[in-house]
């Protein structure tokens, strides 16, 4: 995120606290992803009472609510909305999420797009709702039923992950990036040049930092991998090491 939008972001949240200290009622922001929420518990310090809340517990993507003070923050008066999707065929993250796209969605009015054993739950901004309601119609070639859902009947599955083993000569986060990535050290010094690696949600542009177990890195176009497990060295000094990449 350049620090321009930071600043811009930052400003937004402010205003919102501010509403809901003088104007007596929540405010609300749209979906935050994993970086901007970083940035708000990093960067603000809030005076009003706060909640992140996107719609189901372990949310990745979520709103930030400002109380007044006579309020206690709760869940149920959040603006958001669970959609359940079903299909003839089994519905993909990406496929779900491309079809909101090119119905020229803004990302930040959506949240999680969230497997059930049988279709998908999307979690939208209650303005948006009703629209997709009577539009969200196909997934790719699929013909899709949406309907609401509510909150005690959602089952939604822990997110899928897998496994990448092998070894790296440091655990400088260019050398875990090749691992991730499969690319060159010069191609991943490119990533790194070009800020499109976050370390825990910030970005990081420094192919020397180090990383370490429970450490999260986030690369676009690539996705999101978490540094599972870090074992010894092998015989040749290596560095054996398991990323968990989500799915």
């Amino acid at each position: 995120m350049a620090q321009l939008d930071e600043k811009m972001l930052l400003a937004r949240l402010k205003d919102l606290e501010h509403g809901a200290e003088h104007g007596g009622k929540p405010c609300f922001s749209r979906f935050l992803d994993p970086r901007e929420m970083a940035l708000f518990k990093r960067a603000m310090h809030p005076r009003q009472p706060f909640m992140l809340w996107g719609g189901y517990p372990d949310s990745e993507r979520q709103m930030l609510g400002f109380f007044p003070d006579y309020m206690e923050p709760v869940e149920d008066v959040f603006p958001i909305r669970a959609l359940r999707l079903s299909a003839g065929e089994k519905l993909e993250h990406r496929t779900v999420l491309g079809s909101l796209m090119g119905l020229g969605i803004e990302r930040n009015l959506i949240g999680d797009v969230a497997m059930e054993e049988e279709g998908a739950v999307i979690f939208v901004c209650e303005s948006i709702a009703d629209f997709l309601l009577l539009n969200l119609t196909k997934a790719g070639r699929m013909r899709l039923h949406v309907s609401e859902a509510a909150a005690d009947s959602l089952a939604i599955l822990p997110r899928q992950f897998k496994i990448i083993s092998g070894t790296v000569a440091s655990l400088r986060l260019d050398c875990v990036l090749g691992l991730l990535t499969g690319m060159s050290r010069s191609a991943t010094e490119e990533l790194l040049k070009k800020e499109m690696v976050c370390v825990n949600h910030s970005i990081c542009s420094r192919g020397a930092a180090l990383v370490s177990a429970g450490d999260v890195l986030s690369v676009r176009r690539f996705g999101r991998a978490e540094v599972a497990e870090i074992f010894g060295e092998t015989k040749k000094g290596r560095i054996r090491i398991n990323l968990k990449k989500y799915i």
